[in-house]
């Protein structure tokens, strides 16, 4: 495994990045990064912060869920961490955060609308998970068949929280901060929607003014 000091150093940095900026406390929330030396990923384990990650306690778990030798438990959200890098390929990270502005959007069961032009050229959609059919959290069986759809790069948790995946940890984290970011937006524009009166606003067709030419 000659690359997972540096896989571990990268989801470190991430962590911090998400912690700073308030996407995630230190509970609760997880992500995971694939290894390119082994079929296995590093995740975040169970009880310990965003803030307080170290090379020491992350933990290493191959696809077929066999988790390496570690003193902490593994993370609630293992099983959909594995599945996502089982049915495509094309993910080598997921930030999964608790950020509040999304979340609020999530518990409402109002799917955040993409309402700017980098969430058209970035996301897309991000479709509204709900809840499993006992009312717990989503799990691998809720999340799995959303992300069977390679276009779907981002998704909401109701009353949960956010997943962002990509080809590199800061793809993914971007993507967590793109999400946070809309919602907040998307609240904005409600209120002051509201409070002038208005119901409707134009949303935006496309993310570069390259693509609506072309469509042009």
């Amino acid at each position: 495994m000659h690359d997972l000091n540096e896989k571990k150093d990268a989801l470190i940095a991430a962590a911090k990045r998400c912690f700073d900026l308030r996407l995630q406390t230190n509970a609760g929330g997880n992500l995971s990064v694939r290894l390119e030396s082994a079929d296995a990923i590093v995740i975040k384990p169970s009880g310990v912060g965003f803030n307080e990650c170290t090379r020491d306690n992350l933990q290493v778990v191959h696809l077929d869920g066999t988790i390496e030798t570690s003193d902490y438990k593994p993370s609630k959200d293992l099983d959909f961490h594995l599945d996502l890098y089982r049915i495509r390929p094309d993910i080598n990270a997921v930030v999964h955060c608790h950020s509040p502005w999304a979340t609020g959007y999530a518990s409402a069961g109002i799917e955040i609308p993409c309402l700017t032009v980098q969430t058209i050229e970035k996301i897309g959609r991000m479709p509204l998970i709900p809840l499993s059919p006992q009312g717990g959290p989503q799990t691998d069986k809720e999340i799995s068949p959303v992300f069977q759809d390679t276009n779907v790069v981002a998704a909401v948790l109701a009353n949960h929280g956010t997943i962002g995946v990509g080809s590199t940890l800061m793809k993914a984290q971007y993507l967590a901060e793109i999400i946070e970011e809309t919602a907040h937006i998307a609240f904005v524009r409600d209120t002051v929607m509201a409070a002038h009166g208005k119901t409707a606003a134009d949303l935006p067709q496309y993310g570069t003014a390259a693509d609506a030419r072309k469509a042009g």
